[in-house]
């Protein structure tokens, strides 16, 4: 009786890869349509946020300019202390107290 043979696959997948393929062009314009739009609420969002703490620096119970000064000395403090460290490093390579693994041979006195 029927003699044909029955093809083993649909056309559904190929019909969908080619809808999607010419569905590409519009969705990736509409993308980078909408990246500008994305950008402005991003800037705004954090615009917002760094407004708000800044509001809140100078008005809240932190005590505005003060605590920044205060910050800013112990800063200054740790900056100080971190470049003595450093020197006494130099100073103590230029002694030749401190091992160098470039330099295996050179030992600590």
């Amino acid at each position: 009786m029927g003699g044909g043979v029955r093809p083993t696959t649909s056309w559904r997948p190929v019909v969908a890869a080619a809808l999607a393929v010419c569905a590409l062009p519009v969705v990736l314009t509409l993308a980078a349509l909408c990246l500008p739009l994305l950008c402005c609420a991003v800037a705004a969002v954090r615009f917002r946020r760094v407004r708000r703490r800044r509001m809140r620096g100078c008005c809240g119970a932190t005590g505005g300019w003060r605590a920044e000064t205060i910050d800013a000395g112990d800063r200054l403090r740790l900056l100080h202390k971190y470049l003595e460290d450093q020197m006494e490093l130099v100073a103590a390579d230029d002694a030749g107290e401190l091992l160098d693994p470039a330099k295996p041979w050179r030992e600590k006195k």
